[in-house]
């Protein structure tokens, strides 16, 4: 007896596989330093920080944790490792 569904399979040509959908929408960082507390502010200096992210390849993977960025410095740490296409965030404390 004859498949009397009107639905034909469609030629493996042009099927969609799972492999071929698009990756997720959300974005999430590969490398996430914390630079807020103050033992990485006064072991390492802001120079190095901006030194090791203009060295890795993929800046905009880079997710990073200020401290209060009131200061000028740190404003200006800030702003530098936006330009560089970093995520910058401002972490307040409360003490």
């Amino acid at each position: 007896m004859a498949d009397a569904s009107p639905f034909r399979p469609l030629p493996s040509s042009i099927m969609i596989t799972q492999d071929r959908l698009a990756p997720p929408t959300f974005k999430s960082s590969s490398v996430v330093i914390d630079w807020s507390k103050d033992n990485m502010q006064k072991k390492y200096d802001s120079a190095s920080l901006l030194t090791w992210v203009q060295s890795f390849p993929s800046r905009d993977d880079v997710h990073i944790y200020l401290g209060n960025v009131s200061f000028h410095g740190d404003r200006m740490l800030m702003r530098q490792l936006q330009a560089l296409g970093c995520t910058v965030t401002s972490r307040q404390y409360q003490g």
